[in-house]
Formats: structure tokens, C-alpha cells, sequence
């Protein structure tokens, strides 16, 4: 094979892809393509510039050459006089063909961040974005987009440009509410911290989708099937959906855009928390805790039929090199031993790319789903194997997923259609060679019928590193709302990065809020492993209560369950199949039941929340598994959102919403035993109807006719649920203090308050009997209401938000 390589300006001026690659499969309409289509065109215009022909010409004759069989290009070396850059430095790599620009935080190279050493001795061209050969790199100072447009509010300042730690404040007009970030910071990477900020109405069926900064948006209607469209100013670049569709669902189509800088990367800590917790929701949905007992191994094989398979590809061009490729393999490695921490083992299909791809692992192949196996023929493949390492071939690299999918198409007939399909690329160029992947894409998307109700059947997540061509991964990448699948990196240690802060993440039985979807009774304690239940033993019976499991030592439950005199000794936990010994137990400060006798008020159930350490470290397991909380990082990923820019307010407003007016919830009812258990369902009552639901409160036996003012009993730290509007709700049972109320999202169970008391008691020996009255309330302690205590006690066991 001979690489035919120039000085990058003449392949650019030609229109040509680089480096252009002939080989004897290779035929002359290939060439054509490849070298005279652009001459072509020009000749519609004007002659072309006799400087061109002598490169058509060179490779034309290095084509007739090679087939003659002439020998391979000696390799050559570059000069390193004045390649540095002012105000930064350089690295090479361990074979001279790349060096690497890097400038000090807030600040980027100008005007590429890298450079390539040709086979003929020439350090590539640097050009500026409009075209213009630059003679010197130098260290320029990172700017954020400038705001295009904002409807309904004003923000300031108003200038032309923002620098590292410039702020943006925001505010709405009158009659219209600001959702997102009020203010937002310009950070060192060109980005802005926080979430896109909306003056909304609440006029459409869906929410006003809002502008990115650096933006234009048109369309102004939101009604279902209207659709927005975005475009980016100033030369950003889109990540994103450039088109949008109000959906049934009152949720916006696609992922929303963000317009960057060609210098923003992606930092590790921010693409690290997006991945995981979109690829732990593609791995949840296909199959969530799949086990065949709870001693069994926890790498679990699906058998031929299973519903998970992931395609691993990894850019072994020339121009990655030895040294890049193999921390790109370690980093490819450590996303399998990741994957294969879940509880189950999905089957693999590994390709490396350069001139021609080359499958590692077929998805076919018996050993597919052994983790172990796929990761030694990842450590045993080298580099040298593509003997043509020059191209980057993308197309061809996809053209290999497809043909797996339609050969398991072929064999899987009756359940090929259940799988899940996830697609990993990671590229450090742009696609040369072998055509154009979106085809391929395409392809890929009509054989898995993938449409608006099949999506989550295919996740293609895109890793770029380095000078990319951003258009091209945003377009390859999967767009969903509130994920994100295409992210780009300044190199590949940012890439080891990322993948080592995925790894240092907690393992799957460690990640909360999750449980198995199952309506198969016998499953009640895989289907909720966070659930407890805790026992008093006192001298004239046993006291009962539930609670929630929240780390490896601690349970979130009621504190009425316990009287003060109760003894550590005297007190169990119930955790899966174990019972637990208890260490102690902690009531929040300002708990007293008694504060209110002297009003006579008997009980006053204000702060009843309390922590029930266990004495031995619980083990996970598919029975016995933590619950999500607020204002956590484990809760930060299970609602899939980037971890440096969440904050507490923003699990606040997305999990109790206060302009709904309603928020679905469930809560776990016991029947005669622990392993009888079944979800109900309720509705929390916010805003407006907050109040109504409050004032039933009164209705209680223990308040009828005794309090007046129902925030007397009912505070600021209660959230309501009951009732018959809008339809009538479960109501929880004696027995059931302490439990969880939990809020689902993404198919991961949040807690948000603690079952504390009711006003309509409908159980009796453990049964529900009839129907609850309109005014059967019930009352939970919120978790947001009571987050220092939370902070205080558990900040050894969980990672809160700032």
C-alpha cells in the first residue's frame, strides 16, 4: 500500500479530503472521485490554476505506479524550528508526527490546536477559520457566545464580548416566568455554566423551548406537531437539534442545541456524568437486573435473543498514533469493565478503523458477551495491524455495524425488533475516506424502525478529540431530550480522564434508585430493594415501620416510630432477606411531639424525620439496593443531567414542579407480609392546589374541632397527597410510617419525603377496606425541607450538590 501525502495546503485548494489513499482494490472511477470532481466543477467557472495540476498529476501517476508495484515512501521527519506558539507551549508525540498546542486556562491556541508532520517533511498549514494562512500560532483568550436573542425579558450587560468569569443576568417581563439559570458565569472552556434560561407563559402545550445564547430561533408557536428551528451565529458551531417538534407528550423532539466556539471542548467531569447516566438508562431499559438468583455471579450472560448489544469503534488512523491508540484502547477497556459491573453482560462488537476497518469482535461470535474475552483481544490487537494507517475511514467502520445487524436480523427474526442497539465512536478527524457515514446512519435507523416510539432502541454516542469537524460528529450522534451523545475532547488523556472518572463512579448495585420492572409478585423485593422494614420491641408488643435505604449504613424513616426511651438493642432492620442490628438512631433536632400540648395540640408531627444506622455495612445486592435523594450527585445522574452546571433548585423544579399543580408519585403498601408489597399510586398537590389538600388536615380525629388554623399542624415541610381530584388517590396505612414517597423519573426512583401521617385510617389487620372519604389526606416530611440535617449526617455515605 503507498500513502500518497503533499503539503496540506495544496490538498486543501483542491478541495481534497487528506491524506488521499490509493491501493490496488482501488479503482480509477475511486480516483475520479477522489481527485477530478473538484476540477471538474471548477472548469463550470473558470480555468483552474495551473499550481493544481501538478498534485492531480503526482497522484494520478502514484496510482499507475503503485499498481506497478513501486516501493513504499520513506518516511519523513519535520523541523521544529517555529512551531511554537506565543503565550503557550507544545507537545510531540513519540513518533514526531503530531504536536499538540496548549495554552493556559482561558485561553486557546490560535488557529488550530494541533499540527501533523506529512510524509514529505511539512508541518501542516495553519489556516484561520475564514481561510487565511497564518504564520505563527499564539494564545488568544476564550470568549462565550454573545446572546443573539431573548424573548420576553432583557438581560445584561450588553457588549460584544465576555470573557472568562464575565456574568449574565437575566430577567422575565411581566406575566412571564423565568425558568432556568437567572445568572450565568462565561467559564475557562468558552462555555456558559447553567441551563438555558426561558420567559415562559405557559400558553402552548409545550413549553417555550427557548434560545441558546449565540442563537437564533424560529417559530413561535408550540402546539403539537409545530416546530422550531435554530441556527447559529457568528461561525459557532450547533451541537444539538437544529429542528425541534412539540410532541403529544408536551415534550420537545430532539436534544436541545447549544452553539460553540470551534475551540470548546467538553471537560472529562462533565462528559463522564452525561454518559453514565444516559448509557446506565439504555442499559436499565434493556434489561434491569436480569438474575437468576441472588447469589449468582454478577456478570450474568444474555443467551442469543437477549435485548442488549453495544458496538465499540476506535480511530486507528495515522494520524492517533501507537502511543494515542493504545491509552484509546485502555480507555475502551474501562467502558467494558464498567458495563459489565451491571448485572448483566451484553454482547460486544469491536472494530478499529483506519484505511479499512478491522472487527476485533464480532457480535456474533460465542464470546461476545464474556467481558473478559473482549477486553484480552482489545489488549492482544496492535496498532500495526492496519499495514495502511493513514485514512480515516468511518464509513466503512459503521458499514461493519450494519452488516452484523442485518446478519442477527437474519438469525434473530422473532426477536431482533427487542433489542437494544448502542454505537460508540471515537474519532480524532474527520471522515477522508470510503464516503459519507450519515448514509450509513440512515441505514442503521430504517433497519431498526427507529421512529418517535422506538428511540431509546438506539443510542449512537460520538467522542471526538481534537481538531474534528464538528458538524460532521453532531450529525452522526443520537439526539434525545436531556441527554447527550456527542462530546468533544481537547485529547486523548481528557479522553482516559473521562473514562477513569466513570470507572471511580460507583458500581451498578451502588447507583440508587433502581429496581427491577417487574409485575411478578415473587419479584416485590427486587421490584423495591430500597425498602425497609424496622422493628421495635417493647415491653407491651412490637411497634412496625418502614423506612428507606439510602447508603451502605443508613435508612431515612420517621421519627414518631420510635419513643425516646427505645433502645438501640431492641431495634431491627429488616433490609432485603437480612435483619440488620442497629447502631443507633438520630432524630432531626427540632422534632417534639409534644411542642404544641399547651395549645392543646397532643401531637405535632413538625421535622419527623430521623436516620436509623445500622451496625454492619450493608452488602448490595439485587434485594437491597439504595433509594435517589435530592441535592445528590447519584440523584444528579439518575435524572440524567451534567453535574457541574445542577444545582439542588434544579431537582426542586423538576421533580416538584409547582406550576403543574399535581406530580405523580408512588408510595409501597404492605399487605400481610414484607415480601407482599405493591406500588400505589398518588397525586402530590402543588401550588393552588396545595392549599385545598392542606385544609383537610382539619378532618383528622386528633385536630377536629380543636385546631383552627390548619398551618398550626400542617407546615411548610409537608407535601400533601389524597383526596378524589383529579382522580381519586391510594391513602397510605398504619404500618407504613416512614416509607419513602418516591417520584419516578427515567426509570429511577427519587424519594422526596418521608410518609408521616394521615387523616383516615381505611386499614384494618394490615388489609385496605372500602373506599377513602374526599377528605382522606396524607401528609410527608419533604426532603428539601430538611437537607442540613441530611448534609450533616450523611455527607460520609453520599456526594452532595454544593
Amino acid at each position: 500500500m503507498i500513502v500518497a501525502t503533499s503539503d496540506r495546503p495544496l490538498y486543501h485548494r483542491a478541495g481534497l479530503h487528506t491524506p488521499v489513499l490509493f491501493n490496488t482494490s482501488q479503482s480509477q472511477m475511486q480516483c475520479r472521485a477522489e481527485i477530478r470532481t473538484p476540477l471538474l466543477k471548477w472548469k463550470k467557472r473558470a480555468p483552474p490554476k495551473m499550481k493544481f495540476f501538478p498534485v492531480c498529476i503526482s497522484l494520478l501517476v502514484l496510482y499507475s505506479t503503485q499498481q506497478a508495484g513501486s516501493a513504499e515512501l520513506p518516511e519523513k521527519t519535520c523541523d521544529l524550528k517555529n512551531v511554537d506558539i506565543v503565550g503557550g507551549e507544545y507537545t510531540l508525540n513519540k513518533d514526531g508526527s503530531k504536536l499538540q498546542f496548549k495554552c493556559p486556562e482561558g485561553k486557546y491556541p490560535y488557529p488550530v490546536s494541533s499540527r501533523k508532520c506529512t510524509h514529505l517533511g511539512k508541518w501542516s498549514t495553519m489556516r484561520s477559520p475564514s481561510g487565511k494562512a497564518v504564520a505563527k500560532a499564539l494564545c488568544k483568550d476564550v470568549t462565550c457566545p454573545t446572546p443573539v436573542q431573548f424573548e420576553h425579558g432583557s438581560y445584561h450587560p450588553r457588549q460584544q464580548y465576555f470573557y472568562n468569569g464575565s456574568v449574565l443576568t437575566f430577567e422575565c417581563y411581566e406575566g412571564y416566568i423565568l425558568q432556568g439559570s437567572v445568572n450565568r458565569t462565561c467559564l475557562p472552556n468558552g462555555k456558559w455554566s447553567g441551563q438555558t434560561t426561558i420567559c415562559d407563559d405557559g400558553s402552548g402545550h409545550c413549553k417555550n423551548p427557548g434560545t441558546p445564547i449565540g442563537a437564533i430561533k424560529f417559530g413561535t408557536q408550540y402546539r403539537i406537531e409545530d416546530k422550531v428551528n435554530y441556527q447559529c451565529q457568528n461561525r459557532l458551531v450547533m451541537f444539538g437539534s437544529s429542528e425541534r417538534e412539540c410532541l403529544e407528550s408536551k415534550e420537545w423532539s430532539g436534544t436541545e442545541p447549544t452553539c460553540r466556539a470551534w475551540y470548546t471542548y467538553d471537560t472529562p467531569e462533565e462528559v463522564s456524568a452525561s454518559f453514565i447516566s444516559s448509557l446506565a438508562a439504555a442499559i436499565e431499559v434493556a434489561d434491569p437486573d436480569k438474575v437468576d438468583n441472588i447469589f449468582s455471579p454478577r456478570k450474568i450472560k444474555i443467551e442469543k435473543g437477549g435485548k442488549l448489544d453495544i458496538y465499540i469503534l476506535l480511530d486507528a488512523s495515522l494520524s492517533v498514533g501507537q502511543d494515542d491508540f493504545k491509552k484509546g484502547k485502555d480507555s475502551v477497556i474501562k467502558l467494558i469493565e464498567k458495563v459489565s459491573s451491571y448485572d448483566i453482560s451484553p454482547r460486544y462488537g469491536v472494530i478499529t478503523f483506519a484505511t479499512e476497518p478491522k472487527i476485533i469482535m464480532n457480535i456474533q461470535n460465542n464470546n461476545s458477551t464474556d467481558a473478559s474475552e473482549v477486553i484480552d483481544r482489545l489488549e492482544k490487537f496492535s496498532y500495526k495491524e492496519h499495514a495502511d494507517k493513514a485514512g480515516t475511514n468511518i464509513r466503512d467502520a459503521m458499514q461493519e455495524v450494519y452488516n452484523m445487524m442485518i446478519l442477527q436480523q437474519l438469525m434473530q427474526k422473532d426477536t431482533f425488533m427487542k433489542i437494544r442497539h448502542v454505537l460508540v465512536l471515537m474519532t480524532d478527524g474527520k471522515s477522508n475516506m470510503g464516503g459519507d457515514p450519515k448514509v450509513v446512519v440512515r441505514n442503521i435507523r430504517d433497519l431498526l424502525n427507529i421512529r418517535k416510539t422506538r428511540e431509546d432502541f438506539l443510542d449512537i454516542y460520538v467522542f471526538g478529540l481534537g481538531d474534528i469537524d464538528d458538524e460532521e460528529i453532531n450529525a452522526l450522534a443520537s439526539k434525545k431530550d436531556n441527554e447527550h451523545h456527542v462530546f468533544k475532547l481537547k485529547d486523548i488523556a481528557d479522553l482516559q480522564k473521562t473514562f477513569e472518572d466513570i470507572i471511580d463512579d460507583t458500581d451498578a448495585m451502588d447507583m440508587c434508585g433502581m429496581g427491577k420492572e417487574s409485575n411478578d409478585p415473587e419479584d416485590a423485593l427486587i421490584k423495591n430493594p430500597w425498602l425497609t422494614t424496622i422493628t421495635i420491641s417493647r415491653t407491651d408488643g412490637e411497634e412496625a415501620c418502614k423506612g428507606a435505604l439510602v447508603s451502605e449504613y443508613f435508612i431515612i424513616t420517621a421519627a414518631h416510630c420510635f419513643n425516646v426511651d427505645d433502645e438501640a438493642h431492641l431495634i431491627s432492620v429488616k433490609i432485603g432477606r437480612s435483619l440488620n442490628k442497629v447502631e443507633k438512631v438520630i432524630f432531626h433536632p427540632n422534632y417534639n411531639i409534644n411542642a404544641k400540648k399547651a395549645e392543646g395540640i397532643n401531637e405535632f408531627y413538625d421535622y419527623d424525620i430521623a436516620l436509623v444506622k445500622v451496625k454492619s455495612k450493608v452488602k448490595f445486592n439485587p434485594e437491597a439496593r439504595p433509594i435517589c435523594i435530592p441535592c445528590t450527585e447519584g440523584t444528579t445522574r439518575a435524572l440524567r443531567k451534567v453535574h457541574p452546571d445542577t444545582t439542588c433548585k434544579d431537582h426542586e423544579d423538576e421533580l416538584l414542579n409547582v406550576n403543574v399543580g399535581i406530580v405523580p408519585a408512588i408510595f409501597i403498601a404492605q399487605k400481610r407480609k414484607h415480601e407482599d408489597l405493591e406500588r400505589k399510586n398518588v397525586k402530590i398537590k402543588t401550588g393552588d392546589k396545595k392549599h385545598a389538600c392542606n385544609r383537610d388536615a382539619l378532618e383528622a380525629s386528633i385536630y377536629k374541632n380543636v385546631v383552627k388554623n390548619v398551618k398550626d399542624v400542617v407546615t411548610e415541610r409537608f407535601l400533601c397527597t389524597g383526596g378524589i381530584d383529579p382522580v381519586v388517590d391510594d391513602n397510605t396505612c398504619k404500618g407504613e410510617s416512614g416509607g419513602p414517597l418516591i417520584i419516578t423519573k427515567k426509570k429511577r426512583y427519587i424519594q422526596v419525603a418521608v410518609i408521616s401521617w394521615g387523616v383516615y385510617d381505611l386499614c384494618k389487620g394490615g388489609e385496605r377496606h372500602g373506599q377513602s372519604p374526599p377528605f382522606a389526606r396524607d401528609f410527608h416530611l419533604n426532603l428539601f425541607q430538611v437537607l442540613p440535617f441530611l448534609r450533616e449526617h450523611l455527607k460520609e455515605e453520599l456526594k452532595f450538590l454544593p
